[in-house]
């Protein structure tokens, strides 16, 4: 054969093999995007639901995505009989405006939630066409658990708050559910052909995995709305720093968050991580400070003749009740302001700040997400003079969260330890299997461990025999009541609770605080008590 000829076929070959590599190539390698752009040009698609992780409790009990919901997806330019359709959606879920929307709406998709299941089990599969049912699971429920933790998602499925915001990389996802809608040339939609729903992506996000007790939190959030409580309850593992629950009021709705946002109570803060005057409980970084320094011993007496005055600043006991001659740990069960402006004064105000330093007081907690703290440790100058009454009895420029008033009685429940409270514990997928741990924080010991029991049995007497009875379970929680004054002149106080128990063996820390709650040993010291008993009925 000649040579020109061979070249001519063999050229032949190789460009024919070349063309049989290309479409291979093509049909095989990127046959799923020339499949997805044909269909593009013939079709809309309209994205019902994103996939996304969920947020757990620490036994794999998911704070989100539990309820179903079934919802009727309208496609106005398929339905021939819009009246007719109309009145189906209408009985079906209970809206009167839906012919309007139909004949308005051509261009568009429309959901509407079905109310009356049992009429959808009569009339699904004979629904009018352009009308179709589509089961959903909703990712926050009506009366969902945690929402100041969890935080929300905006329109297009981003997290805007809590740790849908700060987890939220983690929990995205490429699979997504979506309708999609066949167009003829002119981009119009062909009434006659049926919608699909196509589940698409391959990627699902992961979940999140926090250290919330999915009872206790509903626990704390069901006496909350028992008592008509605004403010915080705040659960932690004493052994650990864990939290096991973190309720705020008043709520705001995760499915309608323009409608919170424009309500004048702010229900987006969170109040567990919100800075209050303490009152009373921090008398507990007072008494610290001054036994752990020898300033002050428990067998040490005071006198309360119902006032003292402090480089002419004049300071009363509650209700100006006389004491008269009152020992150390009698002074912190009773909440005498006198006595303890006295305490205060011998241990002095530079040793106070110090110790509420090694408390975590001053300092916005780090527990796995990042939450706007409105804290505040008044500065050492703040303390002279008369300002050392109000930094003694919690009040001034002094603002503490309700997470750092637990943090502070688990410290003394541990024995002077402190385990840094912590909310998030790892990312796990679908299986449960950990992907990445959260890691702990190292403890470090605050106050010796004599200090820490000699306020153990303070806490034990001021719920025995002091102002905290209403928050006991037959002698076995100690705390310590907080009344701070918000609005003198309407006299309105917050209340606080902050206690632990079993005495002998402690698991749990409850800290309340009730916004303009009254005095500390009413609302919420009630509320702990309640609290704490459901705790006890979830742990049998």
């Amino acid at each position: 054969m000649p040579i020109r000829i061979r070249i001519i076929c063999i050229s032949a070959v190789l460009c024919f093999a070349m063309m049989i590599s290309k479409l291979f190539y093509i049909q095989i390698y990127e046959g799923k995007k020339y499949k997805e752009m044909a269909e593009n040009q013939v079709s809309e698609e309209v994205m019902l639901k994103p996939d996304r992780g969920a947020i757990l409790d620490r036994n794999g009990e998911t704070l989100t995505d539990r309820e179903d919901i079934d919802e009727i997806i309208a496609v106005p330019a398929q339905i021939r009989d819009k009246q007719l359709a109309a009145g189906v959606i209408s009985k079906l879920c209970g809206q009167y405006d839906v012919e309007e929307r139909l004949e308005n709406g051509s261009k568009d998709v429309l959901t509407f939630e079905i109310k009356d299941k049992g009429l959808l089990k009569m009339l699904e599969g004979s629904l009018p066409h352009g009308v179709y049912v589509y089961h959903d699971t909703l990712r926050y429920s009506g009366d969902g658990l945690a929402e100041h933790v969890i935080g929300y998602l905006n329109a297009n499925g981003t997290g805007m708050m809590g740790m849908e915001r700060d987890f939220d990389q983690d929990m995205k996802s490429s699979d997504k559910m979506i309708m999609r809608v066949y167009k003829d040339g002119s981009d119009r939609i062909l009434p006659g052909m049926d919608a699909e729903f196509v589940n698409k992506g391959e990627d699902r996000g992961f979940n999140v995995k926090t250290t919330l007790n999915y009872r206790i939190q509903q626990a704390a959030e069901q006496v909350m709305d028992k008592y008509g409580v605004n403010g915080a309850v705040v659960v932690l593992d004493t052994n650990s720093g864990e939290i096991l629950a973190m309720a705020s009021r008043p709520q705001f709705d995760q499915n309608e968050i323009n409608n919170s946002l424009k309500r004048n109570d702010a229900p987006l803060i969170n109040r567990a991580m919100n800075g209050y005057p303490p009152g009373s409980v921090f008398k507990t970084i007072v008494a610290a400070a001054a036994l752990e320094d020898g300033r002050v011993s428990t067998g040490d007496h005071f006198y309360c003749g119902g006032s003292i005055n402090v480089k002419g600043v004049t300071y009363n006991c509650f209700d100006k009740e006389v004491h008269g001659n009152i020992d150390f740990k009698s002074a912190y069960s009773q909440s005498c302001n006198v006595a303890f402006i006295q305490i205060g004064m011998r241990a002095g105000g530079e040793k106070i700040l110090e110790m509420a330093q090694k408390f975590g007081f001053g300092e916005p907690e780090n527990i796995g997400i990042d939450i706007k703290q409105n804290i505040n440790l008044p500065k050492a100058n703040e303390t002279a003079g008369a300002g050392i009454g109000n930094l003694s009895i919690g009040q001034g420029s002094l603002l503490v969260s309700p997470l750092q008033v637990a943090d502070m009685t688990a410290v003394i429940a541990n024995g002077g330890y402190r385990y840094k409270p912590r909310l998030v514990d790892s990312i796990v997928d679908d299986n449960g299997s950990v992907l990445k741990k959260v890691t702990k924080s190292e403890g470090y010991r605050v106050i010796d461990s004599e200090v820490a029991k000699d306020l153990c049995e303070m806490m034990k007497l001021a719920v025995s025999e002091g102002t905290g009875g209403k928050a006991d379970i037959d002698g076995t929680v100690a705390g310590k009541t907080g009344t701070a004054e918000f609005n003198k002149e309407k006299n309105i106080s917050h209340s606080w609770f902050t206690g632990f128990f079993p005495y002998d063996d402690p698991q749990y820390v409850i800290t309340v605080m009730a916004e303009g709650g009254g005095v500390g040993g009413g609302k919420a010291a009630e509320v702990f008590h309640d609290v704490a008993e459901d705790i006890l009925k979830i742990a049998k």
